[in-house]
């Protein structure tokens, strides 16, 4: 969700972003505390080796998927502070050589969907979305977006939404071979009985996904994953059907957004807020590995704090900061980055490069569209 269709979201979203410092601080916050709602870890999920042969069937009933882990309970986009969802939601995953398995479980006592074109906006309908950062630069990503009936809405986008510059997005995108199925433990569009729920499976191909044929489905890897759920408070029309519910005016009441992980506010497209994905050379259900977050985390910590700050510069000063000085980075902030590390900013009015060199040879970079970057010498 959240498309150029999506204005007032986005102005949401914008807003969302406006911290002021509080009457009462006794000294200026950090860039850190400024932004903090952005900062926190996103969850962690170990995804294992599949055993076996994955029927795309939407019953994930096979024994790989029965010992997959599953994510944690999907949370408000908010995050911390607002209301727990009326139902529960969780993910799981698997891998092999050519696939990335997703497997979306959504319990649901009235499940509806009105839409039945491919690459409408499937949002509209309660639905589970995947985002998709193969290689975790923030950009150049992939939506897919499925409703209870098995409408599709697959896009790639080049940049998130909120890149100065003009956003390339492809809606006319189909992921190539890609494999889905949707089970419903219920009927659909049926307001006299009661439902338990519906759960998508697909197999998300390698090759369909890969950039510059790079394989990204590797063990040791990291992918960047985020999943959203889209519920609509309902009405009924003559013949019992539901649909989104009006207000007085005839306008739409507000959907809610539950997410794996929660962003901070109401945007899913921050690819630097979903989860990370640790690849594991491991068959699943033959042993267990404890998450652990790639070890640049906390430079990548440090750089989007300063992408935010210069955010937050540019909207009220209509320029960004050009030194580490101006800044005013505390002692904390730079124990983000290793004993030796350099780190510098480069500013023009509409540009700016902010730039980390590690004693180890590892260079990393952010712009003012959000791509980070990594390379390692």
């Amino acid at each position: 969700m959240n498309h150029p269709l999506s204005f007032a979201r986005l102005a949401l979203a914008g807003a969302a972003l406006a911290f002021g410092l509080s009457a009462q601080a006794a000294t200026p916050e950090s860039i850190t505390q400024k932004h903090a709602r952005f900062l926190t870890d996103p969850y962690g999920y170990v995804a294992y080796r599949t055993n076996g042969k994955i029927t795309i069937d939407g019953k994930i009933d096979e024994a790989a998927w029965k010992n997959a882990p599953a994510t944690e309970y999907f949370h408000d986009i908010s995050g911390e502070g607002f209301p727990t969802p009326q139902y529960k939601t969780q993910a799981k995953m698997l891998w092999d050589d050519d696939y990335l398995y997703v497997a979306g479980i959504m319990e649901e006592p009235n499940v509806w969907a009105n839409l039945t074109q491919r690459d409408t906006v499937v949002y509209y309908d309660p639905d589970f979305e995947i985002f998709l950062d193969p290689t975790g630069d923030a950009h150049n990503y992939y939506e897919l977006e499925f409703n209870a009936t098995g409408v599709l809405f697959d896009l790639c986008l080049e940049m998130p939404y909120r890149a100065p510059r003009r956003n390339f997005v492809q809606f006319q995108w189909d992921c190539p071979g890609l494999k889905y199925a949707i089970h419903v433990d219920g009927t659909v569009n049926n307001n006299k009985d009661t439902d338990h729920g519906w759960t998508v499976e697909c197999a998300i191909p390698r090759k369909a996904i890969a950039q510059e044929f790079d394989n990204i489905l590797k063990a040791g890897e990291y992918l960047r994953v985020g999943f959203s759920r889209v519920e609509w408070q309902t009405e009924k029309d003559a013949s019992g059907r539901s649909f989104r519910k009006k207000n007085a005016e005839g306008g739409y009441l507000p959907e809610d957004n539950w997410t794996w992980p929660s962003t901070g506010m109401i945007a899913m497209h921050m690819p630097e807020r979903w989860g990370y994905v640790y690849l594991s050379g491991s068959e699943v259900g033959k042993a267990k590995e404890e998450f652990k977050y790639p070890e640049y985390r906390p430079i990548e910590k440090l750089l989007w704090a300063m992408f935010y700050e210069q955010e937050k510069q540019m909207e009220k000063n209509h320029k960004y900061l050009n030194s580490v000085k101006a800044f005013k980075l505390t002692k904390d902030e730079m124990a983000l980055l290793p004993a030796g590390s350099k780190l510098t900013v480069e500013a023009m009015a509409k540009k700016y490069l902010i730039t980390v060199v590690t004693p180890a040879g590892l260079t990393m970079t952010i712009d003012e569209d959000g791509q980070i970057l990594r390379s390692q010498k």
